[in-house]
């Protein structure tokens, strides 16, 4: 059993996300959406949700390994998917000008402005990222599943989180 003042990670990651601000895209403003799980998770989610009130969403992939420093920090590389819904029918420089950039980088650069300001979190500044297109579940037949069809970037970052409590964060 973990004692009471282990850091537990997506409560930690819970409280940053919450900072993210509103997208605002021509007369519509999106709240990013914070979510943790498996693939298993994902689908729960989105059968128990109304899918439109779910982007932007930002979803952190388990499983993942936290090395425990000691109880005051803790090592972990992230993979967090940034997604939005898509319209299939797009091409690939279309979604660059009408999905990635004004939805999906500012979300990354977000993103990583609050894991370089919020005082409970550090990283090196290196990370990686891999753009989805047109990304949905290739191998689901049944309907009743996830139907969404994605734009995504999946960002890999290897953070240490402490337990210090979190200042207000100011993007």
């Amino acid at each position: 059993m973990l004692a009471k003042d282990t850091i537990i990670i997506e409560d930690r990651l819970e409280e940053l996300m919450a900072y993210l601000p509103e997208q605002v895209l021509g007369s519509d403003s999106f709240k990013p959406v914070f979510k943790v799980g498996d693939e298993d998770d994902l689908f729960a989610f989105f059968k128990k949700s109304e899918s439109n009130s779910n982007y932007p969403l930002v979803w952190l992939q388990m499983p993942y390994l936290e090395e425990h420093i000691n109880r005051r920090k803790v090592e972990v590389s992230l993979t967090l998917v940034l997604a939005v819904q898509t319209n299939v029918n797009m091409l690939n420089s279309e979604r660059m000008e009408l999905v990635f950039k004004p939805k999906l980088y500012p979300l990354l650069d977000n993103i990583i402005d609050i894991f370089r300001v919020g005082n409970t979190i550090t990283h090196d500044g290196n990370f990686s990222i891999t753009k989805f297109t047109n990304y949905s579940n290739e191998n689901n037949t049944d309907e009743s599943e996830f139907t969404d069809v994605w734009d995504a970037i999946k960002l890999i970052i290897n953070v240490v989180i402490n337990d210090d409590c979190l200042r207000v964060i100011k993007l």
